[in-house]
C-alpha cells in the first residue's frame, strides 16, 4: 500500500490557478506518469545520504492487457466483436445500409491478415420476411383479380380491383404519417385487410350490376347500388372497427407487437369507405354504360354463359337447399351448434395444440456453459473448445461442413440467450454461438441440429450447468419459467433440484436450469480478541488482505481512447493464508493467524428477491415439434409442483411467456366484451331490432368450426395470431350476414311472407356472399401454400380466415336463414 500511495501522490496533473495581472495565464503542474518507464522512475523513498529508491528498483513494472477481460474467437480465430444496434426510432434497413457504407471504406484500410465477417444480421432477416409478405400479397391480389373477372364484367372488375391497392396504399401512407414505420406487422395487417377492403367494393358493384340487369340505366344503377348498400357497408365497417380497435387495449410485449395491426386495418377500412362511395360510383357508371354498348362482344358471350349457368344453379339446386334448410330449421340450427361443440371439444382435448407466440425457424444456437466454482480460466476454455468441436462434428455428421459459423466467448455472457439469470463475469462462464446458414438453404432443421450437438459434445468434467438451445423470437421470456419463493436458500435450491428432475422427465423439454448458482467457497474472517487488543478491526484486516491477494489500484487515467489502470500487487502468492502478515497501527508486522479467525463456507453467487422474498427461477425450453409450453405447465401442476413447493414451505408461480400469456388473454377478454357490445349497438341501430343482431353475432362463434378443422387437418397449433385472424374472420362474416339480412328485409317490405322473403333474400345475396368469400380466400391462398420456413408462423392466420370463411359462408347461407325462421316462429308464438 505504501508503493501504491506514492504512485498515486507523485503521478498527477494539478491545476495551480491563474497568475493574475494584466496578462492572465493558467498554471498547471504536469506530473502524470503515462508509461511504464515513467511509473518505474517514481521515487518511493529518499535517504539522508541523497540516495533515491524508485518503483523500478523494488518492483517489476510492465504494461499488459487486462487478464480479466472477456476473449472472443470466431471460426477458431481470435476476434473482436462489434455489435451495431439501431436507435429506437431508427429504420433497421437504413441502419444496415449505413453499416455497409462504413465497411466499404473501412475494410480496405485494414492491415493484412485482418478479416471482417458479417455475423447475425437481423436486418437481412427482416428484409427477407418483408419480401416474403410482399410477394404473397401480390400473388393474392392477382388471384383476387381473376376471381373478380369471372364473377363481374371486365370493366366493373377493373374498377373494383383498382380500389384495393388504392385503399391499402392510402392506409400505409396514413400509418406512416402517424409515425409508424412500414414493417412486417404493418404489411401483415395490410394482407389481413385485403379481404375486408374488397368486400365493400364488391357489395356496391354487385348490387349496381344487379340493378343494371333489371333494366336501370347506368347512372341510376350506380347511384342505387351506392345508396342501397351504404347502410350495410357502413355498418359492417363499423362492426369490424369495433372488433379490431379493442386490440389496442392489450398491454405488455404482445400489445406492442400487434398494436399496429388494428391501426392499419381501421385506416384501410376508412380509406375503403372513401373510395367506395366517392370514387367507385362514377367509375361504375361508365363501366356499366360501356358494357351495355359492347353486349354483343366476345367477352359478353362468356359473361352470358357464366351468368346463365350461375343463375340456373342459384334458382335450382341452391334455392332447393335453402328451402329444405327452412323446413328443417331446428335441425339445421341444432347441427350447427353440435358442430361448434365438437370443434371446441377437439381443441379442449389437446388434439389441437396451443402455442402462445409461434417461433420462426431460427438460425442461431447458443451453448451456454457455467463451470463449478474455482475452475480456472484455462479449464473453462478447454471445455468451450470441446463444445465447439462438437458443433463441427455435428455439421460433418449431417454431411455439410460449411453449415455453420462459430463464435466462442470466454468469461461473461451479455446476450439475451444467456444462462438463466446469469449476470456475472468470471473465469467459470462462457458460450459458444453457432450460426447456421439460412433455414431455406439447408435440409437440417434447427432442433435436429440442437439434439445432435448435445450428443456430440459428450461428458464435460467440472460442469455446473450446460444449456444448448436455439434462439427464440417474439416476446422475451422463457417458454417454461417457474418461480419458487421463500426464506430458506437451501430449501429453494433443494426444491429447484426436484423441479428440474421432474421437468427432465417430460419429452421435448431441454435447457433446464436455475438462477440460484453456487459461488466460490468463501474464507470468512472474524477478528480475534487478541487482534482487537492489538488495534485491529475488520476493516483494517480486510483491506490489507485484499491488497495482498488482489493488489491496489494506484490510479486510472485516459490514454487515447483507452483507460489505463496502474495496479500494484505482489507476485503470485503460492502459500496459504497462514503465511501472510498484517501491519498493526504501530507499524509492527503480525501473522494473520494471530489476528483473525478464518472459517471456510460455501455460498450462493447471486440471491434475488421479488416482493420482499427470496426467489429462484427454474427455466426450460420446449421442442414445439414434440410438445408445447402449455402442455408442460399443465403437466407440472398435475404431477406435483404444488406438493414440491408445499413440502419446502415455498410459494410458486408461473412467469416468462406463461405470465405474458395470462396478461394478454385478460386484456383480450376485456377487449372482446367491449367489441361485442360495440358491434351489437351498431347492428341494433342499423336494423332497428334486437333480434336480428343476435342472429348476425351468433355466426361469429360458429366460425370457430372452420378454424378448428383447418388447424386440425393441417397439423398446426392455434396461436395468438390465430385469434387475431378470427377477429378478421368475424368482420367478414358479419359483413356477409348484414348484406343477407338487408336483402331479406327488402323482400319483406315488398309484402312477401316471412319464409318466402328469407328464401328469396338468400338467393339474391348468394352471388355477393360467394364473391366476397372467394376473393378473401384468394387473397390469402398463396400464404397457405408458402413453403418458406420463415412464413410458417403466419400460416395459422391464413388458415383461420381461409378455412374458417369457407365454413362460415356455408353457415351464413343456410344457418342464418334457419335462425331467422326460428326467430319468426318465436315472435309468432309470443304474439299468439
Amino acid at each position: 500500500s505504501e508503493i501504491s500511495n506514492r504512485i498515486a501522490g507523485a503521478s498527477r496533473d494539478i491545476p495551480g490557478g491563474d497568475t493574475g495581472g494584466r496578462s492572465v495565464s493558467r498554471v498547471r503542474s504536469l506530473g502524470l506518469a503515462r508509461t511504464a518507464e515513467e511509473v518505474a522512475a517514481i521515487e518511493v523513498r529518499a535517504f539522508p545520504d541523497g540516495r533515491r529508491l524508485t518503483v523500478g528498483e523494488v518492483a517489476e513494472v510492465a504494461e499488459a492487457w487486462n487478464e480479466d477481460q472477456p476473449r472472443v474467437w470466431f471460426d477458431g480465430h481470435p476476434a473482436v466483436e462489434l455489435i451495431v444496434k439501431r436507435a429506437t426510432t431508427a429504420d433497421a434497413l437504413e441502419t444496415a445500409q449505413a453499416a455497409d457504407r462504413f465497411l466499404h471504406g473501412f475494410v480496405p484500410a485494414l492491415p493484412s491478415g485482418i478479416v471482417v465477417h458479417r455475423y447475425d444480421e437481423s436486418a437481412e432477416l427482416i428484409d427477407q420476411r418483408i419480401d416474403l409478405l410482399v410477394r404473397n400479397g401480390i400473388g393474392g391480389l392477382v388471384i383476387v383479380l381473376v376471381v373478380l373477372f369471372v364473377f363481374l364484367n371486365a370493366r366493373t372488375a377493373i374498377w373494383v380491383a383498382a380500389g384495393i391497392p388504392a385503399a391499402l396504399l392510402a392506409a400505409m401512407a396514413l400509418a406512416w404519417a402517424l409515425g409508424h414505420a412500414i414493417n412486417m406487422v404493418i404489411l401483415f395487417g395490410t394482407i389481413l385487410a385485403i379481404g375486408l377492403v374488397v368486400d365493400d367494393a364488391i357489395v356496391v358493384a354487385e348490387h349496381a350490376e344487379t340493378r343494371a340487369r333489371r333494366g336501370d340505366d347506368p347512372l341510376q344503377a350506380a347511384m342505387e347500388g351506392a345508396r342501397r348498400m351504404a347502410g350495410p357497408v357502413f355498418s359492417s365497417s363499423l362492426t369490424t372497427i369495433a372488433a379490431f380497435l379493442p386490440l389496442i387495449l392489450i398491454g405488455g410485449i404482445i400489445g406492442q407487437i400487434i398494436r399496429e395491426i388494428p391501426i392499419v386495418v381501421v385506416l384501410a377500412l376508412l380509406a375503403s369507405l372513401v373510395e367506395c362511395f366517392l370514387v367507385l360510383p362514377g367509375h361504375l357508371r361508365h363501366s356499366l354504360a360501356a358494357s351495355a354498348a359492347a353486349a354483343e362482344g366476345r367477352a359478353s358471350r362468356f359473361r352470358r354463359r357464366f351468368d346463365s349457368g350461375f343463375r340456373r344453379f342459384r334458382e335450382g339446386p341452391f334455392r332447393r337447399m335453402v328451402a329444405r334448410a327452412l323446413v328443417h330449421r331446428y335441425l339445421v340450427v341444432a347441427l350447427a351448434v353440435g358442430l361448434l361443440f365438437v370443434s371446441l371439444g377437439i381443441a379442449a382435448s389437446g388434439r389441437i395444440g396451443f402455442t402462445f407466440f409461434p417461433s420462426v425457424e431460427p438460425n442461431n444456437i447458443f451453448a451456454n456453459l457455467r463451470m463449478v466454482p474455482g475452475t480456472t480460466r484455462e479449464e473453462t476454455l478447454e471445455r468451450l473448445l470441446q463444445i465447439e468441436r462438437g458443433a463441427h462434428a455435428t455439421a460433418e455428421a449431417f454431411g455439410n461442413s460449411g453449415l455453420l459459423h462459430t463464435s466462442l466467448v470466454l468469461q461473461g455472457i451479455e446476450r439475451n440467450q444467456a444462462l438463466s439469470g446469469l449476470q456475472r463475469r468470471d473465469d467459470t462462464v462462457g458460450a459458444v454461438v453457432v450460426q447456421l446458414v439460412d433455414s431455406d438453404k439447408r435440409n437440417v432443421r434447427t432442433e435436429a441440429f440442437v439434439q445432435a450437438w448435445r450428443d456430440h459434445i459428450g461428458p464435460l468434467v467440472g460442469t455446473d450447468v450446460l444449456t444448448v438451445r436455439s434462439a427464440t423470437a417474439g416476446p422475451p421470456g422463457r417458454e417454461i419459467d417457474v418461480r419458487l419463493s421463500g426464506d430458506s436458500l437451501d430449501g429453494l435450491k433443494a426444491a429447484a433440484g426436484r423441479l428440474k428432475v421432474l421437468l427432465a422427465s417430460y419429452p421435448g423439454v431441454s435447457a433446464i436450469g436455475d438462477n440460484l448458482a453456487y459461488g466460490s467457497r468463501e474464507m470468512q474472517l472474524r477478528v480475534k480478541p487478541a487482534g482487537r487488543a492489538m488495534g485491529f478491526d475488520i476493516a483494517r484486516a480486510g483491506s490489507q488482505l485484499r491488497s495482498a491477494l488482489q493488489g491496489d489500484t494506484a490510479l486510472r487515467f485516459a490514454r487515447g481512447e483507452e483507460e489505463v489502470e496502474v495496479r500494484v500487487r505482489q507476485k503470485e502468492h503460492t502459500g496459504g493464508l497462514d503465511t501472510l502478515y498484517l501491519f498493526g497501527p504501530n507499524g509492527m508486522e503480525t501473522p494473520l493467524s494471530a489476528v483473525v479467525e478464518v472459517t471456510e463456507a460455501s455460498s450462493f453467487d447471486v440471491i434475488r428477491r421479488e416482493r420482499g422474498r427470496r426467489e429462484v427461477s427454474v427455466t426450460a425450453e420446449v421442442d414445439e415439434t414434440v410438445t408445447t409450453g402449455n402442455v408442460v405447465l399443465a403437466a407440472l401442476e398435475r404431477d406435483g409442483l404444488a406438493e414440491i413447493a408445499e413440502e419446502a414451505g415455498l410459494g410458486w408461480r408461473f412467469a416468462g411467456k406463461a405470465e405474458e400469456q395470462e396478461e394478454t388473454f385478460t386484456d383480450m377478454g376485456v377487449g372482446a366484451a367491449i367489441g361485442l357490445a360495440g358491434m351489437f349497438l351498431v347492428l341494433a341501430w342499423i336494423f332497428g331490432s334486437y333480434s336480428r343482431p343476435v342472429a348476425v353475432l351468433s355466426v361469429v362463434p360458429l366460425g370457430f368450426i372452420g378454424v378448428a378443422l383447418g388447424h386440425y387437418f393441417a397439423g398446426f397449433d392455434l396461436t395468438v395470431l390465430s385469434i387475431i385472424g378470427m377477429i378478421g374472420l368475424s368482420g367478414i362474416v358479419i359483413n356477409d350476414s348484414i348484406v343477407l339480412i338487408v336483402a331479406i328485409a327488402d323482400r319483406e317490405e315488398e309484402g312477401k311472407p316471412a319464409l318466402q322473403a328469407i328464401e328469396d333474400g338468400a338467393c339474391d345475396r348468394f352471388r355477393a356472399v360467394m364473391l366476397t368469400t372467394l376473393t378473401t380466400i384468394s387473397g390469402l391462398l398463396p400464404l397457405c401454400f408458402e413453403t418458406s420456413l420463415q412464413a410458417q408462423f403466419l400460416i395459422p392466420v391464413a388458415l383461420t380466415i381461409v378455412v374458417g370463411l369457407a365454413v362460415a359462408s356455408f353457415l351464413i347461407l343456410f344457418v342464418v336463414p334457419a335462425m331467422l325462421a326460428v326467430g319468426h316462429d318465436l315472435r309468432r308464438l309470443t304474439m299468439s
